[in-house]
């Protein structure tokens, strides 16, 4: 197995983690707010609280999906038919371009409903925007100037950009857990 192979099974990984986070979400808050966890809006968020469990929410459904629609979608331009240096300059340009709409979507998503950004959907934000940086930096450095000695460093700083978003997205279900033992153990 080579180590591509290796990052793209550990991409699949990091999307059950994730798709473990959503579903910790619809099995502990769906019961107490129903269908509101979906499709609430700013004059129903009236809390603090309400908002920043709303915004996880969001951020875990968002990034979730397009991880999971990200990694098919650099595998489907992976195996275009190109010349080695157009590939690199169609790889990367999807890449990009997937980054701006996953950046895009959230936005749009928080704006509609009036929800306030937590903490973990501006993590989610930057992180996603430090990796578009980075792979328009690989697009100008493999692309255009055919230099290729940086690959590793790019591929470091997207794991890392990858294990801080997971993180972040893990806080708020973990406190959540832990205030519920919390509370069941002193009651």
């Amino acid at each position: 197995m080579s180590l591509n192979d290796f990052l793209y099974y550990l991409g699949w990984g990091f999307i059950g983690y994730e798709l473990l986070i959503v579903l910790w979400f619809l099995v502990t808050q769906f019961p107490k707010h129903s269908w509101s966890l979906f499709f609430s809006r700013h004059q129903s968020l009236n809390s603090l609280q309400l908002h920043e469990m709303h915004s996880c929410f969001m951020s875990a459904v968002v990034f979730m999906l397009f991880h999971t629609f990200g990694g098919e979608v650099e595998q489907y331009l992976l195996s275009l038919e190109f010349k080695q240096i157009n590939r690199i300059k169609v790889f990367y340009t999807g890449v990009i371009a997937h980054f701006f709409i996953c950046l895009l979507t959230m936005y749009v998503v928080h704006r509609l409903r009036g929800c306030l950004f937590s903490k973990t959907a501006r993590i989610c934000m930057y992180m996603i925007f430090l990796f578009s940086a980075l792979s328009f930096m690989e697009l100008i450095a493999r692309g255009y100037f055919d230099y290729h000695e940086l690959g590793m460093v790019y591929r470091i700083g997207g794991w890392a950009c990858n294990i801080i978003v997971i993180a972040a997205l893990s806080i708020y279900p973990i406190r959540q857990t832990l205030a519920y033992f919390q509370t069941q153990r002193e009651a």
